[in-house]
């Protein structure tokens, strides 16, 4: 048999505990950046979000 043209068959049994540790440790990097990102930029100011107040009224035809 030529070594250069030998292929390893196919992957029968699959894993799945790289995908899915990669996908829990990104979930958790991402909440500890959170955390310390809101717990550094705490400075208890409150923030207060206005709507546009509607001045035309159209009107009724």
């Amino acid at each position: 048999m030529n070594l250069r043209d030998y292929h390893d068959p196919p992957e029968r049994n699959a894993s799945t505990a790289f995908p899915i540790g990669v996908i829990l440790l990104s979930m958790a990097v991402i909440l500890a950046y959170l955390a310390i990102g809101g717990a550094w930029s705490e400075n208890n100011t409150d923030t207060a979000v206005y709507t546009p107040q509607i001045t035309d009224v159209p009107k009724n035809r």
